[in-house]
């Protein structure tokens, strides 16, 4: 529905074939991600996409040393966001073998070295950032799941005292700002902002359409640019570019699937699937983390949307799976006293 959604918007779109491109790819996307969780298990599909991400990361630092290119690196990707991604998206999978992979620790300790490495090299601040925040959360996990009352605890504390860091940062984004080394406009993405926000009150509802507001077809984007004095292809924020591409109602629509998939990535922590539970949570704080700066979930080309997908349907599968496993056992056992009062 999500998919269906965003292709739908063909209809009100200032730029109607750019839509429709973009939106079905998006949908075959999310139709794959169905396949392989219906092919394959959550534990199978985090091996698949770290071997992917690792290939991806040895790559690109061998065309690095072939072909230097001048400018930001970005290795194989078309875009720097796009390699900060499937490197943040490395680890995340790397760090699930680590703690499920006893036997093949060894290859995943490389991936995710390599994936940190690459990410270092693209000089991105969200992807340190992100990388940083998978390590930690990995490490609260790795404590809550390890059972007893002390460890549990301890993790939960440890969770509402980063959570009280995180505010503190967020109150004073000056600190962040110069640990990274960069400028209060996050590279002139804040002044962006306002001219985005002028263009969402015009079409709050429904957007102006997937993927359709920076085309060259449409004159606010030109307008934009113009005015700032160079080219601008997104709003580099997550849920201004959700606002401006689909409206209040495509934004709610993924807000609840993100929601949704918290509640069941969480229950999977707490049930049939501890550690893909834990990855899930993972991906998704590490979404809002991306989210802050630049376009997350809008393009069927970025990792993190296969992943998105991907996860959230193996959660819902497992939970469905230990569902049924349930009732079996309580249709077996509730008919256990009528077979021993018939043999009787």
């Amino acid at each position: 529905m999500a998919a269906g959604f965003l292709l739908i918007s063909v209809l009100w779109s200032v730029d109607p074939r750019l839509t429709l491109n973009q939106g079905t790819v998006y949908f075959f996307v999310v139709l794959g991600a169905i396949g392989l969780v219906e092919a394959l298990d959550g534990d199978e599909l985090m091996d698949l996409a770290a071997l992917i991400c690792g290939l991806s990361a040895v790559a690109s630092v061998v065309q690095f040393l072939i072909f230097p290119e001048p400018g930001d690196f970005r290795g194989v990707f078309s875009h720097k966001n796009l390699l900060c991604q499937a490197m943040a998206g490395g680890v995340l999978t790397a760090l699930h073998g680590i703690r499920i992979r006893s036997g093949r620790r060894f290859r995943y300790i490389c991936i995710f070295a390599l994936c940190t490495i690459v990410g270092l090299m693209s000089k991105s601040a969200t992807s340190v950032l992100t990388i940083i925040v998978f390590c930690w959360l990995d490490i609260l996990g790795r404590l809550y799941l390890r059972g007893g009352g002390p460890t549990r605890k301890l993790s939960i504390f440890l969770s509402i005292v980063s959570v009280q860091i995180a505010i503190v940062f967020v109150l004073n984004a000056d600190l962040i700002f110069d640990l990274f080394g960069k400028d209060p406009t996050l590279t002139g993405r804040t002044l962006i902002w306002p001219y985005v926000i002028d263009n969402i009150i015009e079409q709050p509802i429904l957007g102006w359409g997937f993927h359709a507001f920076w085309s060259t077809l449409n004159p606010h984007a030109s307008q934009i640019s113009n005015v700032l004095g160079w080219m601008i292809p997104r709003a580099h924020n997550g849920i201004l570019e959700f606002l401006l591409q689909i409206g209040f109602v495509g934004t709610l629509f993924f807000m609840f699937l993100w929601v949704r998939n918290f509640a069941m990535a969480l229950k999977c922590m707490n049930g049939p699937a501890r550690q893909f539970g834990l990855s899930s949570v993972l991906l998704l704080i590490g979404i809002l983390v991306i989210g802050v700066s630049e376009e997350v979930l809008l393009s069927g080309q970025q990792f993190f949307t296969s992943l998105f997908f991907i996860m959230g349907c193996v959660c819902d599968k497992d939970l469905r799976l230990a569902r049924a496993a349930r009732r079996h056992v309580r249709a077996r056992s509730g008919s256990a006293p009528l077979r021993n009062a018939l043999r009787r």
